[in-house]
């Protein structure tokens, strides 16, 4: 996910400190079960640990009206009562799904013996202008209709040009529903693209995801007593992303505005997301991944200075991100855990490498090879052409001079990182496996 496993257990630790196992309980199962609700999970869990270090930190305390927000939290004269969610760009996701598309196309090119990538899909879109703006959508069948789609008006075309021997494969569709290119060149597999207008730009104030989750908080706020909030986590939404936006579209800024003019009950809005910060010249270091945040509080509101101050105070407890939003996001979907360092290795000499602790493991149990060049699904890299993989052969190396290791050192990394490195020296040689000198 966005923080790494670690970082997460620790905090859960901590809060057992403050909050009732019950809560920390739920919290665990909801950080432990893949889905996009994960993300949501991991989102209360920061910003409840970075508050219990600011001030007296409740967490569902009901209000008149039987709402139960996830935080109500004192510090001095400040009372402050608020809800977390996060929010994606997944319902536009779903009404645009170029993504599902390609995986057909890519399911149907496999029943057609083709090799794997070499997909180029090009997808274009429509401009739907309304009284309350414009909403752009991808020129695609329903979901409900892709099957059928790729059935029907695909893989019977495909099927005819294999026959006359024509290469690449190419369809081209334009009508007032569905307008795309295809073009499936097996000289460029294994790599495909997909290229499509933006459709996840917010440009309507009141209809985009951002919008509609703060106005599913506002309810749950009415009643409350002191300053009220709502926090917005990032779970892969444009609208928190930062992303340079066309001049049509809307800042996270003026949606929020909309919202604080509709309703009353909300004095702030947090939006919490992750950007990358330059690190030294970028072709020779990566990008660093740093926490942000953007406070918004209602004009009129006396308290802006002192909760400024105090989500200052609460992101300094918050754990480095390893992973963007989106990338995050994604993970999250999946059962397993996140990614280590499999495939990272290093070698200061030809007789000493660093790899994985993760990998080294795996390897060890029988469940993958060096040669598997850490990939997370073995048996489709094993189905892919591969070379001598590096590690591999200094391994190789060693064992056919009589070197064997040494010793066998484990590197210790911190909390914000989801795996350790494992460090092998290989000796002198040794006549137990090499001829007598």
């Amino acid at each position: 996910m966005i923080y790494s496993r670690r970082a997460l257990q620790r905090r859960l630790n901590e809060l057992r400190n403050v909050l009732d196992q019950e809560t920390i309980g739920r919290l665990a199962a909801r950080l432990n079960r893949a889905g996009k609700d994960r993300v949501a999970a991991m989102w209360e869990l920061v910003v409840l640990h970075g508050l219990s270090k600011c001030g007296a930190l409740q967490s569902e305390v009901a209000l008149p009206s039987g709402r139960q927000p996830d935080i109500f939290f004192e510090q001095g004269a400040l009372r402050l009562t608020a809800d977390i969610t996060a929010i994606s760009d997944e319902g536009l996701d779903n009404n645009n799904p170029y993504q599902e598309l390609s995986e057909l196309i890519e399911a149907a090119k496999d029943k057609l013996k083709l090799p794997k990538g070499g997909l180029d899909l090009r997808i274009r879109s429509k401009r739907e202008i309304t009284k309350r703006g414009t909403r752009t959508s991808l020129l695609l069948p329903p979901r409900n209709r892709l099957q059928e789609f790729v059935n029907q008006e695909l893989l019977p075309e495909f099927r005819a040009q294999i026959a006359v021997g024509k290469r690449p494969l190419s369809i081209s569709i334009t009508d007032d529903d569905v307008s795309l290119d295809i073009t499936v060149d097996p000289e460029k597999s294994p790599y495909s693209t997909v290229g499509f207008t933006t459709y996840d730009l917010p440009e309507i104030k009141d209809r985009n995801p951002l919008y509609h989750a703060l106005k599913a908080k506002a309810g749950q706020l009415s009643g409350a007593n002191g300053i009220t909030g709502v926090i917005v986590g990032d779970g892969d939404c444009v609208a928190l992303s930062g992303r340079a936006t066309t001049w049509q579209a809307l800042s996270s800024g003026q949606i929020v505005a909309e919202f604080f003019r509709q309703f009353s009950s909300v004095n702030f809005v947090l939006l919490l997301s992750v950007r990358e910060a330059p690190r030294g010249w970028p072709l020779t270091h990566p990008a660093e991944l740093q926490n942000d945040a953007s406070l918004f509080v209602r004009d009129g509101c006396e308290a802006r200075p002192v909760l400024f101050t105090l989500f200052q105070a609460m992101i300094e407890h918050f754990p480095k991100p390893v992973m963007m939003p989106v990338n995050g996001t994604l993970r999250a979907l999946e059962p397993h855990y996140d990614p280590g360092h499999h495939g990272g290795f290093s070698m200061p000499s030809s007789n000493v490498v660093r790899l994985s602790l993760r990998e080294f493991t795996e390897i060890f149990a029988g469940l993958r090879t060096l040669q598997d060049n850490g990939a997370t699904n073995v048996e489709a890299a094993r189905k892919l052409p591969q070379e001598l993989n590096p590690v591999h052969a200094m391994v190789l190396s060693n064992l056919m001079d009589g070197r064997l290791p040494e010793a066998i050192e484990v590197i210790k990394t911190g909390e914000d990182d989801n795996d350790d490195w494992v460090e092998i020296r290989f000796g002198e040689i040794d006549p137990a496996i090499a001829p007598l000198r």
